[in-house]
């Protein structure tokens, strides 16, 4: 590093993809579990950093999703596009890090926490930041290729599949730390009674509830999964998390859906929710999916992207945790199921429960802090 010496506390880059995100939300929930007195969090927004490569990258994924999702899947298996893109880190990458070390060292930290891969690979790559701490953390159930294994101090992951991704990618197992995805502390309590959480929500309190949700983007064709409950109205109401997709909010306000039905825009406390809810449809991104397992939630995987959400499925329907609707009219059949037999659904959440890791924010922060304090700084 090139700053000096410093005492407590310490600076600490929180670096993330964009927001809203996955990402994003990963990184406030560990920074929530900082100690103000010994880590000083620094979020740092990559796309503010390179402001035209992330609207660039945002904008060609969604045209592959649209046209073509299969090269999206093909990109993540093929050895050969693993192969490719290894020379585009060998060649360029070294190249645009030195913008973020820029940033990084004008900022004085002293560590970096990553939520994305590709700001793990520009740390790794910086010659400037060779002595950086870096502590890379996954936010999905799986690791793919891109996730450096040299440079990294630390990694952590959801659980022992993703490790062992990591392990045959080449990362010491003494570096692989099994955490679970990091939630916000609004996720890590007792949750709120589900009556009170509609209450508060202007929901009826007695109602079989359905949540929504396209993460925080508000991606995953939410209106037609909406449209397909609309023959229950009367024996459910449903809240759609439409994230910052406020386009989706107003094309539902449109669509003649029953007033049960509630489009709600990016919201920062998403918890009372899922609290809310008796059960939560949606993409199966890796937060997502974290966040109903902390609420003990069960789950229907509907409209998934290709890539991450692919393999995320695998994990949910490998380990029985969610069930899948291919379209409209299955996710009208399954609702239908749990409407005249509720009991499936209370042993979905309890299945839920036992996977989750509510307090992986906590534990990585806690990691984070040992490391950090252990020697000279």
């Amino acid at each position: 590093m090139e700053t000096a010496a410093q005492g407590y506390p310490l600076k600490v880059a929180i670096i993330y993809g964009s927001a809203p995100s996955g990402h994003h939300a990963a990184a406030q929930a560990i920074a929530e579990f900082l100690p103000p007195s010994i880590i000083e969090p620094v979020l740092v927004d990559l796309s503010e950093v390179y402001p035209d490569f992330g609207p660039f990258v945002a904008r060609t994924y969604l045209q592959v999703l649209s046209k073509t999702p299969a090269v999206w899947d093909y990109v993540y298996d093929n050895d050969f596009v693993a192969f490719a893109a290894s020379a585009f880190r060998e060649t360029l990458l070294p190249f645009s890090s030195r913008k973020l070390a820029a940033l990084l060292l004008k900022k004085g930290v002293k560590a970096a926490v990553s939520t994305q891969a590709f700001s793990s690979l520009l740390i790794t790559k910086s010659s400037r930041l060779a002595r950086l701490p870096l502590f890379s953390v996954i936010t999905d159930f799986c690791a793919h290729a891109y996730w450096p294994v040299n440079g990294v101090t630390a990694y952590f992951c959801p659980e022992k599949t993703s490790a062992a991704m990591l392990r045959d990618k080449g990362v010491p197992a003494e570096k692989i730390h099994q955490t679970g995805i990091p939630v916000r502390k609004e996720f890590s309590g007792s949750p709120e009674e589900k009556q009170a959480a509609r209450r508060a929500l202007g929901l009826a309190p007695g109602l079989f509830t359905v949540l929504l949700t396209g993460g925080s983007r508000g991606l995953g064709d939410l209106q037609t999964a909406a449209a397909a409950l609309k023959p229950f109205a009367g024996r459910l109401q449903a809240a759609v998390l439409c994230g910052s997709n406020r386009r989706l909010a107003r094309q539902a306000q449109r669509a003649g859906l029953p007033g049960a039905f509630r489009f709600v825009e990016y919201t920062q406390s998403p918890a009372r929710y899922y609290a809310a809810a008796d059960l939560v449809v949606g993409k199966p991104g890796g937060v997502t999916i974290a966040e109903t397992m902390a609420m003990a939630r069960p789950f229907i995987i509907y409209s998934p992207l290709p890539g991450q959400e692919t393999r995320n499925t695998g994990f949910l329907r490998r380990h029985r945790l969610a069930e899948a609707a291919a379209g409209p009219a299955e996710l009208a059949a399954l609702v239908r199921r749990h409407l005249a037999a509720p009991g499936a659904l209370a042993q979905a959440g309890r299945a839920m429960a036992a996977h989750a890791r509510p307090h992986a924010a906590r534990d990585i922060a806690a990691r984070i802090i040992e490391t950090l304090t252990a020697g000279p700084h």
